[in-house]
């Protein structure tokens, strides 16, 4: 790999940060013009929970592919603005199911246009610039899933502590 590409794929975490802070602010900024107090983080919790719900945050996380610490961070939020409320699972009071509340449903009946005019700006943008970005995040996932970047890192390179080394050294010979 010449100097340029290292230099770009060592980058790659703070690139895809910056990309999505990037874009995070300008939905947030078309939010602020059209009036609408809503922030970009809370569109996949909210839409899962009008579209799926009622749904725990439990359920919320393995559907989301997020933590569970995620979503109840972004509940807090939407609780608070009162866009959703909690109510209790009758089967294990510790459970709660999110529901959109009335003022939830209305803001997502007013949100509806904005968020179809950003997802087809944001498609035509994919199409005319990086057509194929969303079918390579797909695969980048599939092969992180299939062998994690520190497994693959230790097919070639130790990455064992000093104290691993010297429980290693402890061990009885077999």
């Amino acid at each position: 790999m010449n100097p340029t590409t290292v230099s770009r794929v060592a980058a790659l975490g703070s690139r895809l940060r910056r990309l999505l802070e990037r874009l995070d602010r300008e939905v947030l900024g078309i939010y602020q013009e059209a009036g609408e107090r809503f922030e970009p983080s809370w569109f996949a919790v909210f839409t899962a929970v009008r579209d799926h719900g009622p749904l725990t945050v439990g359920e919320l996380a393995r559907r989301l592919g997020v933590s569970h610490a995620a979503v109840s961070q972004v509940r807090t939020a939407l609780e608070r603005e009162r866009l959703v409320h909690g109510a209790p699972d009758p089967r294990d009071g510790r459970r709660q199911f999110l529901s959109l509340t009335p003022k939830g449903h209305e803001t997502a009946r007013r949100l509806a246009p904005l968020w179809t005019a950003i997802l087809d700006a944001t498609s035509r943008m994919l199409t005319e610039h990086a057509p194929t970005l969303l079918a390579d995040l797909d695969a980048l996932e599939t092969a992180l899933d299939q062998l994690g970047l520190r497994a693959r890192i230790n097919a070639s390179f130790s990455l064992e502590t000093p104290n691993d080394q010297m429980e290693r050294a402890d061990d009885p010979p077999h």
